[in-house]
């Protein structure tokens, strides 16, 4: 909008308000250089590492974000904590399949896989319709 002063020139609104404009850029590229250069560290990755079994399904191996069910990829995985205790999400369904064994299904909604505690977990929780199987760490066999 433009205005009129008492000796007749004309005041742009962005020519009175330039310099604060160029305040605004500096203090955005500042907050993005801060962001950039400083980021917040995540969870530390590798405190659920490890291989579990169970009797019916087989083996289960978590590392460093990356899943493997009988030596087959899963796919990837990322660490939570709620209310209820640590937790791993897998990107796809991972459970029970009605009662007969163990299913990784890309359609059906993902659900929590409990641990019992972070780090080193001994048990992995995987829900099933109305059962929980219960994975048990596998530890390493020394040669």
């Amino acid at each position: 909008m433009d205005e009129v002063s008492s000796m007749g020139t004309v005041a742009r609104w962005a020519a009175q308000h330039r310099w604060k404009l160029g305040v605004a850029g500096v203090v955005a590229l500042v907050i993005l250089a801060t962001l950039t250069l400083f980021p917040q560290p995540g969870p530390p990755r590798g405190l659920e590492n490890g291989d579990f079994a169970n009797d019916c399904c087989g083996t289960l191996a978590l590392r460093d974000g990356k899943m493997t069910f009988n030596d087959k990829a899963i796919g990837h995985y990322t660490i939570g904590r709620d209310a209820a205790g640590p937790y791993i999400l897998p990107r796809y369904y991972v459970g029970g399949l009605d009662g007969v064994g163990f299913e990784v299904d890309g359609a059906r909604p993902v659900t929590k896989l409990r641990l019992d505690r972070l780090p080193h977990p001994l048990n992995l929780l995987i829900p099933a319709y109305g059962k929980t199987y219960t994975f048990k760490r596998q530890e390493d066999l020394l040669p």
